[in-house]
């Protein structure tokens, strides 16, 4: 569908196509900003011994060991232990004893290795770190209290000298209620400031969506099924297969709700556990997570950022202890996990291998009977506590006593490292084996770890890590064209909004057909590093599956498909590379920029002229700041292959900052000049515009938005030629941008 409507403004004309699928106009242009701090330099450290040294193949885990009888032992020296990797003997490193050892606690380097530096804590860093973690996502406010009665006596009277202790909430994102301190006062204080977390919680929701599920399930198994055959009480059989249809329906969109839900629910949480135990990767010492949780089901989709969650907190060495936050139950089913009648009954013969296969709303019959039967909500819970080192914690009233089983386990534990004399990070997992000469001990410790590359702190898909594995060949062997282009933009404090802009030919990917519509499935994958750096600060893209009316794909095919994501960004030097996959004909792309944001840009300048043949209406953002690609209320879509049609008029957008405002007036006077050229020689006359309005929002600038018609030209290469004269402080600026006329 072509729409040729005009919207007059002082800076444009447009013609703008209603349905010519800037991709994903609806779905990823108007993204919120990803914000990414450049990297920081490094301070130098006055005492260098007073770092514990972790490179790519440096192994940590804590270990407990304890007796015949279940004590733990707490008098073990470095030579009592031994260790093997994949079946292959390691050699201990690094060994920190217990924190119950009294005055013979210690860190210590193995004398086999003297070149390593003293590995230790700095004089007065406390050694045991715990994060406390209240996840107002699932629990009830009625639950709450008792939790924070509970975390307030363990403060009083558990937490000592040694410890440092934060207070975290999770509720619909991460908060920091109190940061890392040994002041107990100060702790408890934000313990009982947190009586509003669970104002968010959306566990009687999904309550109430599982009573509802389970009782149209009943419904649908009840009802009738087969043909209705004629006879006297065929109409009364044909209203109650009307109601079995009904039930049918709405349990397909209650299903569709609770996935939805549960996703909503489990998300922030996986993120949120992610983030801390990224955070404390670099923190020396024994380190806890402790978070109280009703407890949430994951669909089958999220497997994958559950095991990221997991190895990440491994990775830091943060053992992860849950403690149930709903209390006593005494064997009743848990908020959001009612029992059905038959708790197997979506994969057993009650219903059809077909029925078995289907999957609706986004579930498998496999990923909804994660949803039944007694506790499912806490399949996650026992995964992530017990692949962490840590442990689940149920079925108590007495969270106190929960967190006194916790802290005589932190206390009881070694910390053990070794390098790895496979150092070839490459995912897999690798099992680890740890022994004592004590007869009669009994260790406790993971099984092993995933070796995941040190710089990969952002969680990927095992999909997405496949791209990014393929990425150096995919660059140099691409099946898929694109072009690409970032624009920068200064923004408040020092940052720059950058906005990643994307171009496909139509006829390079494939769309499938399915009944009246076609779909369009894409999957954009981009990273971002500080340059020189492997570390990866942030992510960017999605997986879109698009679907188009007749009149959008008729569109699409004489445009281009388009998709923008906006990136904030501090001062300083990245990469970004970038992987778009059309999914359909497994086609393929990928694409390095190098990205310089200047620290100090006081000088008279302006950003890269666009090029563009679209605009709309601006849409304003939820925050109200003016696009950062708009001039008055009129917002463009770049062209980044700079492809343009001879009917098309050719819209000039950059802007201006640093001009000095004039004497006479005290207002910048800019005087701009354009001539598109062909073969050096200009192809028009030379057009001149004069600026003087300055815009405050976000940085003060003026902006150059015009727009100049190409009918009348013949096909080929052209170039837009920019000279920018500051006329109250005699400076000027020059740009020269090329382009192609294609019919």
């Amino acid at each position: 569908m072509e729409m040729s409507s005009q919207h007059q403004n002082p800076f444009l004309k447009q013609r703008w196509h209603g349905a010519c699928l800037s991709l994903l106009v609806t779905s990823a242009i108007l993204l919120a900003a990803i914000p990414i701090s450049s990297q920081q330099k490094k301070e130098n450290n006055p005492n260098p011994d007073d770092v514990i040294r972790v490179t790519s193949n440096l192994v940590t885990l804590d270990v407990i060991v304890k007796d015949k009888k279940g004590k733990a032992v707490t008098d073990l020296k470095p030579e009592d232990f031994t260790i093997s990797e994949n079946g292959v003997p390691q050699k201990l490193e690094f060994f920190d004893s217990t924190l119950t050892s009294g005055s013979e606690a210690r860190q210590t380097t193995t004398a086999t290795v003297p070149t390593l530096p003293r590995a230790q804590t700095p004089a007065g860093f406390p050694r045991n770190i715990i994060a406390l973690v209240l996840d107002g996502q699932s629990t009830e406010g009625a639950n709450l209290k008792h939790v924070r009665e509970g975390m307030s006596k363990y403060i009083r009277e558990r937490v000592s000298d040694d410890d440092s202790v934060a207070l975290f909430a999770i509720a619909g994102g991460l908060q920091l209620l109190q940061p890392f301190t040994q002041d107990k006062a100060k702790l408890i204080a934000a313990v009982e400031n947190a009586s509003a977390i669970s104002t968010v919680s959306k566990t009687s929701e999904a309550r109430e969506l599982s009573e509802k599920i389970s009782s149209l399930r009943a419904q649908v198994s009840a009802g009738p099924s087969g043909p209705i055959e004629n006879s006297p009480s065929a109409a009364a059989a044909g209203s109650a297969m009307i109601s079995v249809m009904f039930a049918k329906r709405m349990l397909e969109n209650f299903v569709q709700m609770r996935s939805v839900l549960s996703t909503q629910q489990t998300r922030p949480v996986l993120a949120a556990l992610a983030a801390i135990c990224e955070g404390l990767r670099s923190i020396p010492g024994k380190k806890t997570l402790v978070m109280f949780s009703e407890g949430f089901v994951a669909s089958e989709a999220l497997d994958w950022q559950v095991q990221s969650t997991i190895d990440i907190a491994n990775r830091a060495n943060v053992a992860i202890y849950i403690i149930d936050s709903s209390g006593l139950t005494g064997g009743a089913p848990k908020s959001g996990a009612i029992a059905p009648s038959s708790a197997l009954a979506g994969i057993s013969a009650e219903v059809d291998i077909e029925q078995r296969r289907r999957s609706g709303a986004g579930e498998s019959v496999f990923d909804i009977s994660r949803y039944e039967g007694l506790n499912r909500q806490q399949d996650l819970l026992y995964r992530i506590s017990e692949d962490t080192g840590g442990h689940f914690v149920k079925n108590t009233n007495d969270i106190a006593a929960g967190l006194d089983r916790i802290d005589a386990e932190i206390r009881s534990r070694y910390t053990l490292a070794y390098r790895s004399t496979d150092p070839n990070f490459d995912g897999s997992f690798r099992k680890v084996k740890i022994e004592v000469n004590r007869p009669g001990a009994n260790v406790l410790a993971r099984p092993g770890y995933y070796a995941i590359p040190p710089s990969q702190i952002v969680p990927f898909s095992p999909d997405e890590k496949k791209l990014l594995a393929s990425f150096a060949n995919t660059l140099g062997h691409p099946t898929l064209p694109l072009s690409l282009a970032l624009n920068s933009f200064p923004s408040r404090e020092g940052s720059y909004i950058v906005p990643l802009l994307l171009e496909i030919p139509p006829e390079a990917v494939q769309f499938e057909r399915k009944k009246d519509k076609q779909f369009l499935q894409l999957e954009v994958l981009g990273v971002v590093r500080a340059e020189g750096e492997d570390k990866i600060l942030s992510r960017l893209g999605g997986y879109f599956n698009v679907s188009l009316t007749a009149q959008q794909y008729q569109s699409i095919l004489n445009d281009k498909i388009f998709y923008r994501q906006d990136m904030q960004l501090q001062a300083g030097d990245y990469t970004i590379d970038v992987i778009v996959k059309d999914r359909v004909s497994g086609k393929v792309t990928a694409k390095r920029e190098k990205l310089v944001l200047p620290r100090d840009k006081s000088e008279f300048w302006i950003t890269e002229t666009v090029l563009s043949r679209h605009a709309e209406p601006l849409r304003q953002p939820a925050t109200g700041s003016a696009d950062v690609l708009s001039a008055g209320n009129v917002q463009i879509r770049p062209s980044t292959s700079r492809e343009f049609h001879s009917a098309d008029d050719l819209i000039i957008f950059f802007k201006v900052y640093n001009a000095r405002p004039s004497a006479e007036t005290g207002k910048p006077l800019v005087r701009v000049a354009v001539t598109l050229l062909r073969d050096g020689k200009p192809a028009i006359k030379p057009l001149d515009y004069l600026l003087t309005e300055m815009v405050a929002d976000p940085v003060p600038h003026l902006t150059f938005a015009k727009y100049v018609k190409l009918a009348g030209l013949a096909t080929g290469k052209y170039s837009v030629l920019v000279e920018v004269w500051d006329l109250a402080q005699k400076k000027s600026v020059k740009q020269e941008t090329s382009f192609m006329i294609t019919q």
